[in-house]
């Protein structure tokens, strides 16, 4: 066997070194030094703040939404109510959205919506009322301080039965008295609450806000009176903000997630990385310091972070033409960069049990869409989307140059198991045509008229069967027809 002595290993090993040193110019660790300028040090350290900025900024982006979409919808609520306590109070739509709508991007057609925010720290326990309602899905999505979803109270766990919901403040250690449906501690003082009521037409719009009247919030000790409004109180951190300015300002972004994550304490799962980011005057409770260099890095490193965003959103992992949803979605993941993304794209989503949503941008052949051709998605009797009976699917088209609704002769917008005329084949499989002109052989109640242009399509999948969540179904692609019966 072939032996070699200790010492001569070494020597091998430090000639190796050397001669591999002598071709490589870049820094080893045996190679620290002690001399470093003070240029040098500043350099240095600024590399790091800028590095801890960028994740910093990635981990509180949904914290700092949370605070951004609180305030906007508080100075809402006072607008609509001057009289009443804006948190605690309901911000509804009663209308659905059209293609005259230009506010939000990417609207939901399938469902009415209403936003409330509560400070359990100051307000106390809160009780969630819903009514009893069988004839179509509705939810109320319960969120954190960090939009994780805490709980969903509606057609999937009450099974359209009335229920009254108390939610207790993080810490709070005081006996309950009452009987409820469901107890839940949130695990931050702020929370979010999202209803949203399915609705087919503009016909059902009473039939609708009467559903939305009466899903309710009212202080523990008021909920059983006629009169349950919440006590006033002076918040000024939410009512003195600008929500514009917050979007444009680094060095606001990074004194925002300080403060709200200071006033709700992140997960356990997180106190490594926050301590890690404190050190450099950015986290839970943590104050920026005013070094002009030290808030140049900061600048830089939230610049990075939003490339990366971009980057991410770029290169969404695809199947058949659509975005595969993040199994995440609503979740408290320490995917930070991903729980961003679907933040920054999807605020407030559900968890995949509740709702998954697909978005197609391609067809079979990766090519974009464009309305002057016309595009196929059929389903097998099979293999239409799996969902619960109590619940729908949709697909709903949006101008890919905007990402709004696109104006059209029908005004229809999207197309569900409901749509009036829809037309299954003989075999029970369904077709939807997408196209700015309608083929002559398509039924109209299968058409979904696009621009004559690029466009997108969501389809929303609303409590998803376990088969969709894992991906064992997965949406077809839409083929563009050979005739391009659209030019």
């Amino acid at each position: 066997m072939f032996r070699i002595s200790l010492s001569l290993a070494f020597a091998i090993a430090a000639g190796l070194s050397a001669a591999t040193r002598a071709q490589d110019t870049r820094p080893r660790i045996e190679d620290f030094r002690t001399n470093l300028d003070a240029r040098e040090v500043e350099a240095a350290r600024s590399a790091n703040l800028r590095s801890l900025a960028m994740q910093s900024y990635l981990w509180g982006l949904p914290a700092f939404l949370h605070y951004r979409q609180t305030t906007e919808i508080v100075q809402a609520r006072s607008a609509m109510a001057p009289q009443e306590e804006p948190f605690g109070g309901w911000v509804l739509l009663r209308k659905l959205a059209t293609a005259d709508d230009r506010n939000n991007v990417m609207p939901n057609v399938d469902t009415l919506y209403g936003a409330s925010y509560v400070l359990l720290d100051r307000q106390g326990p809160v009780v969630l009322s819903i009514p009893r309602v069988k004839d179509r899905y509705y939810s109320v999505a319960i969120h954190d301080a960090y939009f994780n979803t805490i709980d969903t109270v509606g057609t999937r766990n009450t099974n359209g039965d009335a229920a009254n919901v108390l939610i207790l403040p993080p810490d709070h250690k005081q006996p309950v008295n009452g009987r409820f449906t469901r107890v839940i501690r949130a695990p931050t003082p702020a929370i979010a609450l999202f209803q949203r009521v399915y609705i087919r037409d503009s016909s059902e719009l009473a039939l609708v806000h009467g559903i939305q009247d009466r899903i309710r919030l009212a202080p523990l000790a008021k909920w059983r009176s006629a009169d349950a409004a919440f006590p006033r109180f002076d918040a000024p951190e939410y009512k003195a903000a600008t929500p514009v300015r917050m979007t444009s300002d680094p060095l606001r972004f990074f004194e925002i997630v300080n403060a709200h994550t200071c006033r709700n304490r992140p997960p356990a799962t997180y106190a490594a990385l926050t301590d890690t980011f404190a050190r450099g005057g950015i986290g839970r409770c943590a104050r920026l310091l005013r070094d002009p260099a030290f808030r140049a890095a900061l600048a830089e490193g939230a610049s990075d972070a939003q490339a990366l965003l971009n980057a991410r959103i770029s290169t969404t992992r695809m199947k058949n033409g659509w975005q595969v949803p993040d199994p995440n979605t609503g979740k408290a993941s320490t995917d930070y960069e991903g729980r961003a993304v679907v933040q920054l794209t999807q605020v407030a989503s559900f968890p995949p049990e509740e709702a998954m949503y697909f978005v197609g941008r391609t067809d079979s052949n990766g090519k974009a869409f464009d309305g002057r051709n016309a595009y196929t998605l059929t389903f097998a009797k099979e293999a239409l989307p799996p969902i619960d009976p109590r619940a729908f699917w949709s697909l709903t088209l949006y101008d890919a140059r905007d990402n709004l609704l696109s104006a059209n002769s029908l005004n229809r917008y999207v197309l569900r198991p409901a749509s009036p005329g829809l037309t299954h084949g003989k075999d029970g499989s369904l077709a939807l045509t997408v196209a700015h002109a309608k083929p002559v052989d398509v039924p109209e109640g299968n058409w979904l008229p696009a621009p004559q242009g690029p466009f997108i399509v969501v389809l929303r999948t609303y409590m998803p069967q376990r088969k969709a969540q894992t991906g064992e179904w997965f949406p077809p692609a839409l083929r563009q027809t050979q005739d391009n019966a659209a030019r």
